[in-house]
């Protein structure tokens, strides 16, 4: 569904298949946020960032990745409320 001129707006199971993946890349990123590839690439490099100055290290690969709760936590998301929006959003399209 379009919103806006570039503005996409996701339903909740599909937010739901996102969030349960355990690392996110770009696009993810972008889906949750609602923004551009910019700016979700913006927040990826902080929450690497952030995990390298800590000493940890993240898995090397073609695509940079990084462990969607780290995603979940910045963008303060409310996965109980996302869970129960998507149970309920599957039980109306089912009846």
């Amino acid at each position: 569904m379009r919103l806006n001129k570039g503005e996409i707006k996701i339903n909740y199971s599909e937010l739901f298949a996102i969030i349960s993946k355990q690392w996110a890349n770009v696009s993810d990123i972008k889906d949750l946020c609602g923004n551009g590839r910019d700016k979700a690439r913006q927040i990826r490099n902080e929450i690497a960032h952030d995990i390298t100055a800590s000493g940890k290290k993240l898995l090397g690969g073609k695509e940079k990745k990084v462990p969607m709760s780290k995603v979940i936590d910045y963008l303060s998301m409310d996965i109980d409320y996302i869970v129960k929006m998507a149970m309920l959003e599957k039980k109306i399209n089912n009846e």
